[in-house]
């Protein structure tokens, strides 16, 4: 029954099959030699393989050195049709230790090397992805604060633009929140399982950029990896590519980058072979690139390139109304990390609206940190904030008072309203009354106790309000 089923259960083998008998006479061949060389059974079964050689059919065989030496033998053979085998030859014995078959097993050695090329590959890109600290982090102490008009415009456009695979351009100033823009375009795409990889144009050396963004082959230069070393761009396959501050980028890497976004493919260093990559870019610069295309410094074939879709993200200066929310969010972010209970008062967070940032959100947030680790007090206020020197709280606006009319009051109920509102306007600016008593210069106390007797009077103070006033400025 065996020998009746023996070609069937051959022909289920994988890989290619070739029985012969001492002699060299091919008796079995499965489906699957046919399939890899071309020769069909009737070609090579009950011919000698020795003699197939003069044929032109392949140019080696081994099956008398496996007869002779009674060893396994592998060989490469070249067939007619181009292709390149490994043959992978097996003795088979009688009782007496006698070669009686030999049977060779045959490989496509192309599909063995791109297997192993495709491992080698795997290999590297994970190594390099290992080392990367900034593939696909979201850094929850930025949020992206859409409060005022043109930053919910601004998300509006970037969650349309993210549901394509356009290339983005993003502009503005340092400090505005290009990267956690890009990073919101690469979370709301269809590749936000895949690796968001952040290269900073301006921060890697320029002897260096190159072997970083496109890897190298393995022996390209002395000190290189053996095994070779894959580039961002191909750790970034499938996923996002952000490169900040493009507008660093050397000219000669900008026509290698341009490759990229026309051909989708890489060459590493030192390789003659490209890589097929897929990648959606986003790149983000502060400077004018249309300027530095004029001067030369920038290529306009990859400038247009880039400008595909383009977003302008605001300064904070412009944005007043995401200051507040930005800096209460910092601060939540940093207190929790360095385990404190910190509050902006109503006054800090006013006189940080009235900033005008330049270094935008990233001065917001260093001055922020910086709070956290040094203010000893729960309640932060004006006066803790760097951004407002001593020289600007003197030079604060004055507080303009209204003075009730001096007919029927004495001096003694004149200076009580005085002094209440003084210390009414006082809580309105300072926020807290251990603010205003260290402005004022006053116990605490003190302080506390003319507030309750001003809200104990309140509804004395309300009905003089009908009474003609007169303004009068008190410093």
């Amino acid at each position: 029954m065996l020998s009746d089923y023996l070609q069937d259960l051959c022909d289920t083998f994988r890989d290619a099959l070739c029985v012969t008998d001492a002699n060299g006479y091919c008796v079995l061949v499965n489906r699957r030699h046919a399939e890899l060389t071309g020769i069909s059974p009737d070609q090579i079964l009950g011919k000698r393989v020795q003699d197939l050689v003069f044929t032109g059919l392949f140019d080696t065989v081994i099956n008398s050195r496996i007869v002779e030496s009674g060893e396994e033998v592998s060989q490469v053979q070249k067939l007619s049709n181009g292709s390149t085998i490994l043959l992978d030859g097996h003795p088979v014995k009688n009782s007496s230790g006698k070669v009686v078959f030999v049977v060779t097993i045959l490989r496509d050695i192309t599909t063995v090397s791109q297997l192993r090329s495709e491992l080698t590959t795997q290999k590297e890109l994970l190594e390099t992805f290992q080392s990367l600290n900034s593939l696909d982090k979201i850094d929850q102490k930025a949020p992206l604060v859409m409060q005022s008009k043109s930053m919910q415009r601004l998300c509006s456009e970037a969650l349309a633009i993210a549901e394509t695979d356009v290339t983005v351009l993003l502009l503005g100033e340092t400090g505005v929140g290009k990267d956690v823009v890009a990073r919101r375009i690469h979370r709301d795409s269809r590749r936000a399982k895949a690796p968001f990889v952040k290269v900073d144009c301006g921060s890697i050396p320029e002897n260096l950029i190159e072997t970083e963004l496109f890897g190298y082959a393995p022996g390209s230069f002395s000190g290189a990896s053996k095994n070779g070393k894959a580039g961002l761009v191909e750790v970034a396959n499938g996923g996002t590519l952000f490169l900040d501050e493009i507008g660093e980028l050397p000219l000669p890497m900008q026509s290698r980058l341009l490759r990229v976004l026309q051909d989708f493919e890489v060459m590493r260093v030192g390789s003659t072979t490209p890589r097929s990559v897929d990648v959606r870019v986003v790149a983000a610069t502060n400077k004018d690139l249309e300027q530095q295309v004029e001067r030369g410094r920038f290529r306009s074939d990859l400038y247009y390139r880039l400008k595909v879709a383009v977003l302008r993200i605001p300064p904070l200066r412009d944005r007043k109304a995401d200051i507040q929310p930005l800096a209460t969010g910092f601060l939540k972010y940093y207190s929790g990390r360095y385990r404190k209970k910190l509050h902006f008062s109503q006054a800090a967070l006013d006189a940080m609206v009235k900033h005008s940032w330049p270094g935008n959100v990233r001065e917001l947030e260093n001055m922020v940190q910086g709070l956290v680790a040094t203010v000893t007090h729960s309640i932060i206020e004006p006066i803790d904030l760097p951004v407002i020197s001593q020289r600007k709280l003197a030079e604060a606006p004055v507080l303009d008072l209204q003075l009730p009319s001096l007919d029927g009051l004495s001096l003694k109920e004149i200076m009580k309203d005085v002094e209440q509102a003084i210390l009414a306007k006082g809580l309105e600016r300072y926020g807290s009354i251990s603010a205003m008593a260290k402005h004022f210069k006053m116990d605490r106390s003190s302080i506390f106790r003319k507030v309750r007797e001003m809200e104990a009077e309140q509804g004395v103070s309300e009905k003089r309000a009908g009474r003609s006033q007169k303004s009068v400025t008190i410093r």
